[in-house]
């Protein structure tokens, strides 16, 4: 049975309108790439063919900067957020949807562990092993004896934990950017929810929105997350079926290692978002992205959409 229409609905219901926090001031290094709107000369980018896009904290402002995958505490430069800071749930909250008293607490207790103890084991196969949500949560329903569609109870929890918002501009820039003949594509760390994203708030999905099929990569699918290479090597063999050269290929993103770092390492075109504070990752200290520069540097979508507007 398809329950896309009812976990459509329930991101709808959750609808929290959230604004871009301000971001820390840039090094200089990176101010200097800063693309500023009204600025003479030629688009750098007018002769890409392809725009691939990260999701969360690029396209989707979140409360955790990233997808809650249970490892998302501290993984930036100026750590996480405080959870009330974007979070109206509490550990104490009771749950709902599940049918019996378990709080909040509990569930991210649970989870975390379960998102460790899988990442130990896949350790042996690959650097950066991805969980899929669902299973964790059927794992948890089996030992509670619940009647709960695990996929409702992921999506739940998600959302619970880490409310997402439309950057200001997202639907803009794609329509632009697809409008100009360019190929779209993703390649984000996710789950099986994440595309429902795009309709819930946009009305489509991805692929109705106008991203090419064959050029949205999602790491649950692949078992491995950001930065690992695999993710951008297989759009990279994808873009070269389409007869676009790496090169010819912008990958935005609001990461310096999971983001630019491997996109820059396959001869990708860079573009970091440094538009909010809650998901900006300088990476600061990390000897992988210490001398690193991206192509640019946007302040905002409506910057890279006034790229294409000119």
């Amino acid at each position: 049975m398809d329950d896309s229409a009812c976990l459509i609905s329930l991101i709808r219901d959750s609808l929290r309108p959230m604004l871009p926090l301000p971001p820390p001031p840039l090094p200089p290094a990176l101010e200097a790439l800063v693309y500023r709107p009204g600025k003479s000369g030629r688009n750098p980018f007018a002769g890409v063919r392809g725009v691939l896009f990260d999701v969360y904290g690029t396209l989707f402002s979140s409360a955790a900067g990233d997808i809650e995958t249970g490892n998302n505490a501290g993984t930036g430069d100026r750590g996480s957020p405080p959870e009330n800071s974007t979070n109206r749930e509490t550990p104490d909250t009771p749950f709902p949807g599940i049918g019996e008293a378990i709080v909040l607490g509990e569930l991210k207790a649970y989870f975390r562990s379960a998102v460790r103890e899988i990442r130990e084991k896949l350790t042996a196969r690959t650097a950066w092993p991805e969980v899929r949500a669902e299973e964790i949560w059927a794992a948890f329903i089996r030992e509670r004896g619940l009647a709960v569609n695990p996929r409702e109870l992921a999506l739940r929890y998600e959302l619970a934990v880490n409310p997402v918002y439309p950057m200001p501009g997202a639907l803009e820039i794609l329509k632009t950017l697809r409008a100009a003949g360019l190929s779209l594509g993703i390649i984000s760390n996710a789950q099986f929810y994440t595309p429902f994203l795009f309709a819930a708030f946009f009305g489509a999905l991805p692929e109705a929105l106008g991203f090419e099929p064959r050029l949205l990569f999602y790491s649950y699918e692949l078992r491995e997350a950001k930065p690992s290479p695999r993710l951008f090597a297989k759009a990279l063999d994808q873009l070269t079926a389409l007869g676009i050269r790496s090169g010819d290929c912008l990958y935005v993103g609001n990461d310096m290692l999971n983001d630019i770092h491997p996109a820059a390492a396959l001869g990708f075109q860079t573009l970091l978002f440094a538009g909010d504070g809650r998901s900006l990752r300088l990476r600061q200290g990390n000897p992988l992205v210490q001398d690193l520069r991206p192509t640019g540097v946007i302040r905002s979508l409506a910057d890279l959409k006034a790229l294409w507007d000119r």
